[in-house]
């Protein structure tokens, strides 16, 4: 199996790269990200992976390992290829695309050129019960209990944006320490 290329991008094309390696090109299929910065002529590294299907062979290249996770979880949802999902990667970043999953937002998955209500639906179904890179909500500054209880309300069917700034409010009163749970709990006795 291929992991990592590392050569001379030699041509840019629509949906792939071609990475001289030693004399041997590789077409390197890509999210439009990567296509955008990758510059012909210069050196690239980018990590690989080998998709084996019936009727062909797809290399996949990516910026991080976070990538290769969202995208080898979108490939086990049933309707979804690879250029599906490399297109979901193009449009949305990590965390847009894991806070889409566990906020339940169909419609940020439908921006996704090719992704319609059903698949999108699909999609949310599949994974919404599995381990996503960058699940941690930038907006909520890395402060991890403040993120759990955000998305503990959000599966109580509250809408992000009403809560967010209550949970913040919250947590400055209690302190750094509050734990997830009394966030929650001090949030529901604000909202009632």
């Amino acid at each position: 199996m291929i992991a990592k290329l590392t050569g001379i991008v030699d041509e840019i094309l629509d949906e792939a790269l071609i990475i001289d390696v030693s004399g041997v090109g590789y077409q390197v299929f890509a999210t439009s990200k990567l296509l955008q910065s990758a510059v012909v002529g210069e050196r690239i590294s980018v990590r690989v992976l080998h998709i084996f299907k019936q009727d062909a062979q797809y290399l996949c290249g990516f910026q991080n390992g976070d990538e290769i996770g969202v995208f080898k979880a979108l490939l086990d949802v049933p309707g979804i290829g690879v250029k599906s999902a490399l297109a979901v990667l193009s449009t949305l970043s990590i965390a847009e695309f894991a806070t889409a999953v566990a906020m339940q937002d169909s419609e940020a998955l439908r921006k996704v050129n090719g992704i319609g209500r059903k698949t999108a639906e699909r999609v949310l179904l599949e994974l919404k019960d599995k381990s996503l890179p960058k699940l941690k909500d930038v907006s909520t500054h890395g402060n991890e209990n403040l993120n759990d209880a955000m998305l503990g309300l959000i599966s109580l069917g509250y809408q992000k944006g009403s809560i967010l700034p209550l949970l913040k409010e919250i947590s400055q009163q209690l302190g750094a320490t509050a734990t997830a749970n009394e966030l929650i709990l001090a949030a529901l006795k604000r909202i009632k």
